[in-house]
């Protein structure tokens, strides 16, 4: 069970039709937002009206009125490789992503530019909380997400299921506008610290760059994986 809050976060979770538990609003809000209401009553969520100091001491200030109780998110391992698409397909590694609020902010971008999945080691990563729930301001509710115990291991099956791997890399020497976007793409991003791997850089077939002019030549990771996921998005048929 995990609990998810905020006004975004709250309407896409009703949205998506997801597994809530419990389902509070401030009391305030039942009088002012009337569509919520009628949104609960017609996909038959009962509700808990709440004082502000309760919601509150129960989910935090950040809640806006609007909170619940969910269940847990779904979360593949390697079974995953039986729902990526043969053709088309979009898959983001993450390589040692600890911050939940990158992980958040960096599925928002997964959603948007619709991305099948995102793989996670289960060593050295940020996991599915509350926090990232919240900073996807729902996009969670729409995104694939496996956590495998060895990133080389699925690159190997990657590779094997026709997917190439695009690793990010300041160094790197390949463009995005000079991958064929027809491809099956499964593209890595290091951490900020650290970047990626030697390991998964060896094993990438492109190392692609993003060009900068400014002062400062380093982006926040979930800013650099909103920028190579938007220039490697699906061709539109």
């Amino acid at each position: 069970m995990i609990k998810i809050y905020g006004k975004n976060c709250f309407y896409e979770a009703i949205r998506a039709k997801a597994p809530l538990i419990k389902v509070f609003l401030l009391d305030s809000i039942a009088k002012k937002d009337k569509n919520i209401i009628d949104i609960l009553n017609k996909n038959n969520y009962s509700y808990t009206l709440l004082s502000k100091d309760k919601m509150d001491r129960e989910f935090g200030p950040s809640n806006q009125g609007y909170a619940a109780y969910r269940e847990d998110y779904k979360i593949y391992g390697d079974e995953y490789i039986d729902i990526i698409p043969n053709k088309g397909g979009r898959i983001l590694i993450l390589d040692g992503i600890q911050d939940p609020h990158n992980l958040g902010a960096i599925l928002r971008s997964v959603d948007a530019f619709s991305y099948d999945l995102v793989i996670l080691p289960k060593n050295r990563s940020a996991f599915i909380t509350e926090t990232v729930a919240h900073v996807s301001t729902g996009a969670i509710e729409y995104v694939n997400i496996a956590y495998v115990n060895s990133l080389l291991t699925q690159i190997n099956r990657l590779h094997e299921k026709n997917y190439w791997i695009l690793g990010t890399d300041a160094k790197g020497t390949t463009k995005t506008e000079d991958i064929d976007k027809s491809l099956n793409l499964a593209v890595i991003i290091g951490s900020e610290g650290f970047g990626m791997s030697k390991t998964l850089v060896k094993q990438s077939d492109f190392l692609i760059t993003i060009p900068m002019t400014g002062h400062v030549n380093s982006l926040n990771a979930s800013v650099s994986t909103g920028i190579v996921l938007k220039d490697l998005k699906k061709e539109i048929e």
